[in-house]
């Protein structure tokens, strides 16, 4: 997921939350009336957020699972690869792994979980 696509899905539910408060507090109901809605709105929208980012970490999760599956695929026909190129894949798959792994703990740590 790029970052517009997570900068996009943050303003989503950021927007959704601040408008969900705001028709509550503008709401012709009792202080503690508005404050339990205002709950269920907060519990309901970390629930989405949690539910998009598992998605996310699922989709890329099976985006490094195929690439790693094509590059494995490619090294094997590879014949015609030197071992520099081969060894520059490699590398570079390790690297997207590693970049994968941190955003994964980037984004738990964030959600709390």
């Amino acid at each position: 997921m790029n970052d517009t696509t997570k900068t996009i899905a943050g303003a989503f539910l950021l927007g959704g939350f601040i408008g969900a408060g705001v028709a509550l507090l503008y709401a012709p109901k009792s202080g503690r009336e508005t404050r339990r809605d205002i709950s269920k709105a907060a519990k309901r929208v970390k629930r989405d957020a949690v539910e998009l980012v598992e998605e996310t970490i699922e989709t890329v999760d099976e985006l490094a699972g195929t690439v790693k599956a094509r590059a494995s695929d490619i090294l094997e026909r590879g014949v015609e690869l030197s071992d520099a190129a081969k060894r520059e894949v490699i590398k570079s798959l390790e690297h997207g792994q590693k970049i994968i792994e941190k955003q994964k703990k980037r984004i738990i740590e964030g959600l709390g979980l």
